[in-house]
């Protein structure tokens, strides 16, 4: 069985979180710009291998803005990264 890796990234906001570039199996990357007002960004993905099939979940953060006090208020009002890919 081909492994499926498919991830979304998340950006969050003072809006909250909005959705990213995608990559989607057999759909190929789908590419978006990231928001001007960005405070953090994250990406979540999914790796599924083997017979029978497990899928392994986690989110990474790759960007965070240096206003600390703006993050931590966002952040209070929509909470951590989705964990799901659409």
């Amino acid at each position: 069985m081909a492994a499926r890796k498919e991830w979304t990234e998340w950006h969050l906001t003072p809006r909250g979180w909005e959705k990213g570039a995608t990559r989607v199996q057999g759909q190929g990357n789908t590419w978006v710009e990231e928001p001007l007002d960005r405070l953090l960004s994250y990406v979540y993905q999914e790796l599924e291998t083997g017979d029978p099939p497990q899928v392994k979940k986690w989110s990474e953060e790759t960007w965070h803005s240096k206003k600390e006090d703006e993050v931590k208020a966002a952040l209070a009002k929509s909470g951590p990264c989705p964990e799901r890919l659409a």
